[in-house]
């Protein structure tokens, strides 16, 4: 018996949206004939469903034409139910307009009229939790977990370049109001080598701007060094990372590395971690500008004492 057709629209260039959501395409791959619009350097992560989910475009039309275009071909494939996990109000429009019969998203941007199974919109529901209430709607259940794994060689890889870095700091992010403040940053890091840790910069491309400030630092720079499926190897090399809220977090929760995630001005309830072994902290006034080493250092140490047990 053939499985129904499904349509799953999610950011396609996010990293931690794309990891988050692993347990629901899980779900709906044993269960639906499942289409997703993860970008293609993000799906790596779902080898375990490889052969599961046939992978589209983007499905972001901006345009009115657009929107009514792209409406006409998904309509042409015929799909029963979309899961509608980006918010945008353009993107519910183009399933409806697609005449795709069951329509599952969150209650954003005004858009509920446009939904046939409707999610409430909650800051404080944590990312797992909201993906398994799009999985409840349509009568099935995730388990809430994503892990990644890493290759023997992938590891053994990491492990020649860090060169026997165990804590992993990444000073760069999607934006400047997530990232932690560069002087709380390097007194971390004079704090880390003072112990006798050796600490091990980590970024992707883009990030160099924020990096350049820890350049003398005693660091080994593995900033652009790895292409994002080598991360795993890396991450699982670490006992700790010390990291703004972004796409290493989750990825660093998702290999079981201990990660301590600094949060500013985004919803911490939605997007941390507070499960051990990982730690998720507020600055103070959501402003990451105050976020001092002396705010810091107590949860810096914290970390220290469970990896040096």
């Amino acid at each position: 018996m053939s499985k129904p057709k499904a349509l799953l629209i999610t950011h396609p260039a996010r990293l931690g949206d794309t990891i988050l959501s692993i347990p629901l395409h899980r779900t709906l791959a044993a269960n639906y004939d499942l289409h997703s619009n993860v970008g293609e350097p993000y799906r790596f992560l779902f080898q375990e469903l490889e052969g599961q989910i046939i992978f589209t475009d983007p499905q972001a039309p901006k345009s009115l034409g657009e929107i009514l275009s792209k409406a006409k071909e998904l309509k042409s494939q015929e799909f029963q139910t979309a899961f509608i996990l980006r918010p945008s109000f353009r993107s519910a429009l183009l399933c409806k307009l697609a005449k795709i019969s069951e329509r599952v998203g969150e209650c954003t941007e005004g858009r509920g009229f446009l939904l046939t199974h409707k999610l409430p919109y909650s800051p404080d529901l944590a990312e797992f939790e909201r993906m398994d209430k799009f999985a409840q709607l349509v009568g099935l259940s995730t388990d809430k977990t994503a892990t990644l794994p890493a290759s023997p060689e992938s590891i053994a890889k990491a492990q020649e370049a860090l060169q026997g870095a165990t804590i992993g700091i990444v000073p760069g992010g999607t934006w400047p109001q997530k990232l932690i403040p560069t002087e709380t940053l390097r007194k971390t890091v004079h704090h880390l080598v003072a112990q006798g840790h050796k600490v091990a910069m980590l970024g992707g491309p883009g990030d160099e701007i924020y990096c350049s400030p820890f350049k003398k630092e005693p660091l080994v720079d593995l900033v652009a060094k790895f292409r994002l499926n080598e991360m795993a190897g890396v991450l699982k090399s670490l006992d700790l990372l010390i990291t703004p809220d972004g796409g290493l977090s989750h990825y660093s929760v998702a290999c079981g590395t201990p990660a301590l995630i600094a949060f500013g001005p985004t919803p911490h309830k939605r997007w941390g971690y507070h499960i051990e072994p990982h730690k998720t902290i507020v600055a103070p006034g959501s402003n990451m500008e105050r976020l001092t080493w002396a705010e810091f250092q107590p949860h810096v140490d914290e970390m220290l004492a469970k990896i040096n047990r």
